[in-house]
């Protein structure tokens, strides 16, 4: 018995069965139902400022990405987004924000590790209140934020731990999210970034300029595509491919459309200054970046084999999924470690 289970794992297999109970049980009860949306009006006019500075649908699709704002995007559009599997991306979300705080910790080439994360931190708590710390937003904070913590204190290998260890605690709150899409795409984004993309940045950190974007974002993808294709039942064979060319545009639009309102709101009150001038320029730079997303979601959508219906899916099949991927990630992790 010795060979297959350590008496020094008793109190980790009892710590799991207790909670499995407490689970069932706050299952039965129904949660607690958070509903929080701050400075709506703020948000609201944030929203008409961004309508006055780009076109349509640009400004509908800088609304959804930085406030969380539903906007009605043309439904042309919307089928052209949920072909490829982004619409999940043109809204406020804990992918987004994984992103957003992704981009500054991939500065820590250039700046110390410590002072990447803390400004991922800030980004984080920027979004989160420029979102209205609405609870989607809110969830993927408090895990990216306590992940990235465990890194600040030199415990990077413990980020996943803490992951989900903080996932776990807010099902107990809630059990009902477990089966909530936002929840689900926020965990397993947050997980992609946090555990999967340092993994595959030591491989594709080679390639010059886009290689660190690239491995968030493959590492984001590889995460999310089985519960996007089981929620919107239908699979994309254009997704990769789609979000790889359009998902290293997400940070820069959202950091860029958060200058671009900064300045704007600033010169109302400043005429004539140079911070005016600046976010015009940032304003074209936005809007360049929101053209080049809306094109190539349209391309690629008109693709003949862009995606196929696959109906719904037992949950088999996606337990297979994760584990030929974790597999794959696992060999890889280990050949870096022989060399």
């Amino acid at each position: 018995m010795d060979k297959f289970f350590r008496w020094d794992q008793l109190p980790l297999v009892l710590a799991i069965i207790l909670y499995l109970l407490i689970f069932f049980v706050r299952y039965q009860q129904g949660g607690w139902d958070i509903k929080l949306d701050l400075f709506p009006q703020v948000r609201q006019n944030l929203d008409q400022k961004i309508s006055l500075l780009l076109p349509s649908p640009q400004a509908e699709l800088l609304s959804g990405v930085l406030l969380g704002q539903n906007k009605t995007l043309p439904a042309t559009l919307k089928l052209k987004l949920r072909d490829t599997s982004t619409l999940h991306i043109v809204v406020a979300s804990g992918q987004n924000l994984s992103l957003v705080a992704a981009f500054f910790l991939n500065l820590a080439g250039l700046i110390k590790r410590r002072n990447a994360i803390v400004l991922s931190l800030l980004a984080v708590v920027l979004y989160t209140l420029l979102t209205g710390v609405q609870v989607p937003v809110l969830r993927a904070a408090v895990m990216f934020s306590l992940s990235s913590l465990a890194q600040v204190f030199g415990r990077q290998r413990d980020g996943w731990w803490v992951l989900t260890l903080t996932a776990g605690l807010m099902l107990l709150i809630n059990p009902e999210w477990i089966t909530d899409l936002s929840f689900q795409l926020s965990f397993l984004a947050t997980f992609g970034v946090v555990v999967v993309s340092p993994i595959l940045i030591r491989y594709l950190d080679k390639i010059p300029v886009i290689g660190q974007d690239l491995s968030v974002t493959l590492a984001a993808q590889l995460m999310v595509t089985p519960i996007i294709a089981q929620s919107f039942h239908q699979i994309s064979f254009v997704s990769l491919v789609t979000n790889v060319l359009v998902l290293w545009t997400i940070p820069f639009m959202m950091i860029g459309g958060a200058v671009m309102l900064i300045a704007s709101v600033t010169n109302l009150f400043i005429l004539g200054t140079i911070l005016g001038l600046l976010g015009q320029l940032v304003g074209v730079g936005v809007n360049v970046l929101l053209t080049y997303f809306i094109y190539i979601v349209q391309f690629f959508a008109s693709l003949p084999f862009a995606w196929e219906y696959v109906g719904e899916q037992v949950w088999v099949v996606w337990v297979g999924y994760y584990l030929v991927v974790g597999g794959v990630l696992i060999f890889l992790n280990s050949s870096l470690r022989d060399h």
